[in-house]
């Protein structure tokens, strides 16, 4: 039979602060193996203050399906403590968060739960009923292995049930599944179908597929079950009166289990080997076998074969003439099988009682605690009409209070947005003025001496190279100037896609290539693929930002290399120079909101923007950026980013 088992690893302790929204569910799923662990070793006492807090923190981040595998857990905690209606409480409330969360595993899980709840107490018709909740699910999941499970599971309850067709029925759809996934277990259920079969006088289908069912056992090297199949054809066999057949079958279910340490099917072999001895008048041979048998049960204490046992050797003694033993066996089996349904009926009867107290108990606790909530709101009606009235009046006050205080903040929030656009503002028009202002001069000014032919057309080649620096600066003045305001008007927003960062790099270092050059300096891409989630556009500003502030502060002959670096759930993508490094007291100066600016290690001046800008970009796109330097030595700027799902 299928059951959903859970492995008993060493608990971990989850800290339950760290679970502070929805995206922490998987700390959560955690915290329930954790869990899980407790309830399978009976640790209720530490399991069920767990729960309770699991439940509260799943309420505050509303997280359904979390709510459901507590529940459930709590269900089988109160059915082992023998609550019926708590646990049955619990299940309900574990079915209603899973149909929130549409998770029809949850649900399928659950009602294998209460499946097996329901078999273990004998109501089989419920088992069944749960069972088919569970097929449903599992057909809605096209879970086929789930499926295969649970037809075997519905062939044995159906058997049990009496009900041949549909368990018949069902262990054929079980094989048939199992063969299409090419899944262990065929053999298995071949064997508890020919034994369907064979208990039932149908003969001939039993033989034909026991042949199967023992290839099957013996390619999966599954000495147990072969056995099993060696004893369902020697059963048939016997059935068929072909003792001989039958004796050989026997023998070799005694050499497979003996190899597999399968020893009650061992002595079973044995006794029904006396069985035949009896049945072939060999009568001294059949005594031997079945008091060994005997022996061998007894200590194991499987009354069901010790009946048997004695049911035979009264055959025996009885064929042999000899009364008295036989009268002695009489007298065994009958008093075993008095004993037995006496221990059964009264292992029932405890169970009922138990499970009667146990609910007579819950239901005067729950009475107690409708008595006292009924007290509780006789006693709130009481105080209600005097809270309402309190609470009309102090309602019209705060209504008064809460349209002078809005009025206020209101014209608060208006004057302190119009002083941050004139700070954006002015701040945006002092670079112009300055910064934009003395570059596009500059280019003019150039431009102009060509103009008038102050300067010839060899003089303004030499110049060229410096007119392409100037303009290049000035386009990412500008490109950084556009995203500062929009930034600063809260209109710049992420529009993540997933792509691989080498083609952003790669074209980025073409573009920056002939400033490299001309200060001799050299760009290393070290990148494997590097595939992350966020606004591409934003990332090329990022590194266009980066790789022209590691130039800008390079002396000839130093590198700029590229490296990343794949951590759990993100990268980090490292800019690394070997320049003149920053001295330790402007650190903390570089992603500050004032602008702060050095020239660079040829006099290339900047706003200071460049690297705020960056650290909004990354941010837009759920990410960090720092940076460690060494003066003199070099920096790097560490850049981290998620991972593509």
């Amino acid at each position: 039979m299928s059951f959903f088992c859970f492995s008993q690893s060493q608990t971990r302790v989850t800290d339950f602060s760290e679970i502070k929204t929805l995206k922490d569910s998987v700390l959560f799923n955690n915290a329930v193996k954790d869990l899980q662990q407790y309830v399978n070793e009976d640790q209720f006492d530490r399991a069920q203050p767990m729960a309770d807090q699991l439940i509260k923190l799943a309420e505050n981040i509303e997280y359904s399906k979390g709510l459901g595998l507590v529940f459930r857990l709590k269900g089988i905690m109160y059915n082992e403590s023998q609550r019926t209606i708590e646990s049955d409480k619990n299940f309900q409330k574990a079915i209603h968060h899973f149909k929130q969360a549409d998770d029809k595993d949850g649900l399928a899980i659950v009602s294998n739960d209460r499946f097996i709840i329901e078999q273990n107490k004998g109501n089989l018709e419920k088992a069944a009923d749960y069972l088919m909740e569970a097929k449903l699910y599992r057909e809605q999941l096209n879970d086929s292995v789930g499926l295969s499970g649970i037809y075997n599971n519905l062939a044995i309850v159906y058997k049990e049930l009496k009900n041949v067709p549909d368990s018949e029925k069902y262990y054929k759809k079980s094989i048939a599944l199992r063969k299409q996934l090419k899944s262990d277990g065929v053999g298995l259920v071949m064997n508890n179908l020919a034994l369907l079969y064979a208990e039932k006088g149908n003969l001939s289908d039993a033989k034909k597929l026991l042949p199967e069912a023992l290839k099957i056992n013996k390619q999966e090297k599954d000495l147990r079950h072969t056995a099993q199949s060696y004893s369902i054809m020697a059963k048939v066999a016997m059935y068929g009166k072909e003792y001989d057949l039958a004796k050989k079958y026997y023998d070799t279910t005694s050499c497979v289990g003996t190899q597999a340490n399968y020893k009650i099917i061992v002595v079973n072999a044995k006794q029904q080997l006396g069985i035949i001895a009896l049945e072939e008048g060999e009568y001294q041979k059949a005594d031997e076998l079945l008091k060994t048998a005997r022996e061998d049960l007894i200590k194991a204490n499987v009354i069901s074969l010790i009946l048997k046992n004695y049911k035979y050797s009264f055959k025996l003694d009885s064929t042999r003439g000899n009364l008295m033993s036989a009268i002695r066996w009489q007298k065994e089996y009958q008093e075993l099988s008095d004993k037995r349904m006496y221990k059964m009926t009264t292992q029932k009867v405890e169970n009922t009682k138990s499970r009667y107290e146990a609910e007579l108990k819950q239901l005067r606790l729950i009475d107690e605690q409708e008595k006292r909530e009924l007290k509780t709101k006789e006693e709130l009606f009481r105080y209600r009409i005097f809270t309402f009235i309190s609470l009309a009046v102090i309602a019209i006050i705060l209504v008064f209070m809460m349209l002078f205080i809005k009025t206020r903040k209101e014209r608060k929030r208006y004057i302190n947005e119009l002083n941050e656009s004139n700070q954006v503002k002015n701040k945006l028009f002092s670079i112009i003025s300055h910064d934009l202002k003395n570059e596009i001069h500059g280019l003019e000014g150039s431009l102009n001496l060509m103009k008038e032919d102050v300067i010839s057309a060899e003089e303004f080649k030499e110049i060229v190279p410096l007119l392409a620096n100037r303009t290049h600066q000035t386009s990412i003045l500008l490109n950084n100037l556009l995203n500062w305001s929009k930034s600063q008007m809260k209109e710049l927003n992420a529009k993540p896609t997933t792509f691989d960062i080498t083609d952003v790099i790669s074209n980025k270092f073409t573009f920056f290539k002939p400033k490299a050059e001309k200060k001799d300096i050299k760009l290393v891409n070290k990148l494997d693929p590097t595939i992350i989630f966020a606004d591409k556009d934003m990332f090329g500003i990022v590194a266009q930002n980066l790789i022209a502030n590691a130039i800008k502060f390079c002396n000839p002959g130093d590198s700029i290399a590229l490296i990343s670096r794949e951590k759990e759930d993100h990268y980090e993508i490292c800019f690394e120079d070997t320049g003149v490094g920053i001295d330790p007291s402007n650190l903390n100066k570089l992603f500050a909101e004032d602008t702060f600016t050095t020239n660079g290690t040829e006099n290339e001046t900047g706003t200071g923007l460049g690297l705020r800008i960056c650290k909004e970009l990354i941010e837009l796109n759920q990410g960090k950026i720092k940076v460690e330097s060494t003066l003199g030595k070099g920096s790097v700027f560490s850049v981290s980013l998620p991972k593509a799902a």
